[in-house]
Order: C-alpha cells, then structure tokens, then sequence
C-alpha cells in the first residue's frame, strides 16, 4: 500500500523539483498529500494507526521518495525516524502530537537546556539543521536537563522561531534553517530520557537504538539519489552524440565503463546497507542485546552506502560531460545532493573510524548509543 502511494506521487514530485529547489522548501499541497499517504510517519506505531514499516521497507520507501527528489526524500526520512517516537511517548500524548498526520522536525545535538519546572521542564535553546521545519507540526530536540541527564522534549512548531540561514548548494528544499525555543514550557509527559527511555509499545523496531535508526533514513537518501543519477545517464546516453563523434555517447566504451561501475557501486551499497539492517533487525527479534561491534555495524555500512552512492554519482556527473553541469538537470541536482548528504555526520566517513576502535576491542560512544 505505501509503495502503490508512493508511485502515485513520483509524477508530482518530479514536477515539482524545480520550485523546491528555488524556493527552498516542499510545496504546501506536496506536503498535505504526503501526509495523508503517511510518508512522513513511516515509523509510527501500528498501535497509533501507523505503518511501523521494517527497516528494509523504510529503507526502500525513502529510496524511491529520493530518486524523485533528494529534499522530499530526506524530509520524509527525518520525520519518518521521529515518528519512532511514538513508541516512547504516553498513548494521549503521542495521539496529540502524530494524530492527523502530524509531522515533526527535531534535532539530536544537545543544544538546549531543559530545566525542571513544576510539572515539567522550561526549555531555551537553539538548534541546527531543522529539517521539515517550515512543514512541521511539532519539534523534537535534544537538551541537557540535570548533569549529565540528556533529555528529548516535543514543542509545538508555534512556538518555534526559525532563523532562516539555509544558503546551501544542495538538498535546498529541505528547509534546514537553524531554529530557537525560548523558555517555552514542555509538560513532563511531552519529554522523554534520551536514548535511554524503554519503549511504552512492544515491537522489535523499538528494541534498536534511535541513533543507529536515524542514519538509516539518510543512507537510503543517497541510494535514491544514485539511482536518479544513473537513469539519467543511460537516458542521456541514447540520446547525445558527443562532438566530433559518430555514435551516440552509449556506444563509447568509457561510458559503458562508467556506467557498470556506478551501477556496481550503487548494488554494493544497497547491499552493504539491507545486510546491515536484517543483522540489527534479527538481535531485535531475538530480544538479545546486540554486541557492540553489532551496533556499530549499521553506521559503517551507512558511512559506506554513502561514500559508494557519492561515488557513483561523481563517475556519471564526469562522464556525462557539460551535459551534466546544468542546473536544473537530473545529473547537476543529484551530485549537489549527494555531497550535502555525506557531509551529516551520520554518514561521515568517522564512523570507520568508531568501526574500527570497537574492532580492536576498544569502548566508543557509537557502540554505546547504538
């Protein structure tokens, strides 16, 4: 059912690429129909009327979504991983803040301060890269409450003041500007232990850490994005005929080249990741609780879904010669937003690095916090 409504939409969204480029958020009517297709609540629980989709099928839905465009794809994906919140919130609560289709934007770096208030907590504090911030419903941040308590508050996106700095070169449409709470009062119930709080809902999506759930939706994105990029070079290659030549671009042996080896890059990534995702899936299954090498195996296989999909694109964008360089083209937009995507730290090549050190049987934060 997801993936039927998802293909309904790909005319609309291809169409509307041009306008979330330029005017550097999701089209409001967009918007409306991609909440009532439940995109972005990808991960609200069954319980709560969701689709509380397997990490695979999620993975896939914001691919397709991304392939059509990077920014609706990446709002979808963000949104989608804070619906997991659901889980953890009281029944009314999470009723308030996802009924309706709601949508949330949030941020995880502790930014803000959190400090406890009759009933409560008053929270002041400003965040980066909110994006779905200009769609959004309500907002999921990050705060320190009492040393060293991390806590993730919810707040109504009214009271929100976004800061519009998102000057960017790619994923425009995502809308990611900087925001600020200013001693806005959250009820205890709207706030929950950051990544330690036990999920209220039973399900094996819920038993995986939300850190590791978050990068998921970014390395679809770039699957998404090497896909569209490689379709539009096989498209282009039919149809040009480089200067000077008598053949179509599809018939030089560098083109061919270049295109099996993104492809090759694109299938490993794919892989790398849906073999990272059945792993964590199975320890939540089995209610085990995964190794630490276990739980730094999604961020090292998203690190690498990321690092292949850029390459992918790069190969295509150089082999498609001054075709590829055009802004509103397929190939153009794909590698701007590929480059923005790998630049998160989610998908930065320091996971390797975290890989590594748990390998070698040190402790790391990422094997942790999952």
């Amino acid at each position: 059912m997801i993936f039927d409504l998802i293909e309904e939409l790909l005319p609309e969204i291809r169409a509307a690429r041009d306008s979330i480029d330029r005017e550097g958020r999701l089209p409001l009517p967009l918007v409306g129909r991609l909440r009532r297709a439940q995109l972005f609540g990808l991960w609200l629980p069954a319980a709560l009327g969701g689709p509380e989709l397997h990490p695979i099928e999620f993975a896939r839905a914001i691919e397709r979504l991304a392939s059509a465009d990077g920014s609706v794809g990446w709002c979808a994906g963000v949104a989608g991983t804070l619906s997991v919140l659901g889980a953890s919130l009281p029944a009314e609560v999470a009723r308030e803040v996802f009924g309706a289709h709601g949508a949330l934007a949030g941020a995880f770096r502790p930014k803000g301060r959190a400090v406890a208030a009759p009933g409560g907590y008053r929270v002041t504090g400003r965040w980066e890269f909110g994006s779905g911030i200009l769609h959004a419903d309500w907002v999921a941040v990050h705060c320190v409450a009492e040393a060293p308590e991390l806590r993730f508050v919810v707040v109504p996106r009214s009271e929100v003041e976004v800061i519009p700095n998102w000057d960017v070169t790619g994923l425009r449409g995502t809308g990611s500007h900087d925001f600020r709470i200013d001693d806005v009062f959250v009820p205890a119930e709207r706030s929950l232990a950051a990544f330690a709080a036990e999920p209220l809902l039973p399900g094996p999506l819920y038993r995986i850490p939300l850190l590791g759930l978050s990068t998921i939706a970014l390395a679809a994105v770039t699957l998404g994005l090497a896909r569209a990029a490689i379709d539009a070079f096989v498209e282009l290659a039919a149809a040009k005929t480089p200067t000077g030549a008598s053949l179509p671009l599809r018939d030089d042996p560098r083109a061919q080249f270049a295109a099996g080896r993104a492809e090759a890059l694109l299938r490993a990534a794919r892989s790398a990741l849906f073999d990272a995702l059945r792993e964590a899936w199975d320890h939540a299954v089995s209610g085990d609780a995964p190794s630490a090498v276990a739980r730094v195996a999604m961020r090292m296989a998203c690190a690498f879904c990321a690092e292949a999909c850029a390459r992918a694109v790069d190969i295509v964008y150089a082999a498609a010669g001054a075709s590829a360089i055009f802004e509103g083209g397929v190939i153009a937009r794909c590698f701007r937003d590929v480059h923005a995507a790998t630049a998160h730290i989610g998908l930065s090549a320091d996971n390797y690095q975290h890989a590594g050190k748990v390998l070698f049987g040190g402790d790391d934060p990422a094997a942790r916090f999952g």
